[in-house]
């Protein structure tokens, strides 16, 4: 008996050490991202969620934790997570964005506005992809499992990252 306690026990902190040993996606601010982009040139990828968005959470815990999706990430771009009911201001390419009430408890961020709206609507979760100088370059709007955003990544029809230095 003492003998399956113990495999049992081994077996256990296996598998927390290999778990320990998964990357997760660091996630930089826009505050931030600006340093960022004058130490090493990347594109960024901007992800537009909510807190009660339930396929923003699947997002969260299934593509963004692919150990292939969180190294392509960590290799080629600066990820940024905007919450469009946040109500700090942030500011972005040089201009001041703020939430705005749309109702009692209610509103958006006019960040998550300007860079989430398509064909005049915000629908959470959208993915946004920058270039390493801040040009926008698509904008996915929906959910993405793992697979298809590896495919974004890697086919470069959203995105131009190979583009020549400037």
């Amino acid at each position: 008996m003492k003998k399956h306690v113990w495999i049992a026990l081994f077996g256990l902190f296996g598998l927390l050490a290999v778990e320990s040993q998964a990357q997760t996606l660091r996630w930089t601010s826009f505050e931030h991202l600006t340093d960022s982009l004058r130490k090493e040139r990347r594109p960024v990828l901007v992800f537009i969620h909510t807190d009660w968005c339930t396929y923003c959470k699947m997002m969260e815990l299934r593509t963004f934790s692919d150990q292939q999706v969180v190294t392509k990430l960590q290799e080629k771009f600066y990820c940024v997570r905007l919450n469009a009911e946040d109500n700090q201001p942030i500011t972005f390419l040089q201009r001041a964005y703020k939430f705005k009430p749309t109702g009692v408890k209610t509103g958006v961020h006019e960040l998550a506005q300007v860079l989430g709206t398509e064909n005049g609507k915000l629908s959470y979760p959208t993915t946004v992809f920058f270039d390493q100088y801040l040009q926008l370059q698509g904008r996915v709007v929906g959910a993405l499992d793992a697979k298809s955003l590896k495919q974004v990544i890697e086919s470069g029809i959203v995105l131009n990252h190979l583009a020549p230095e400037r």
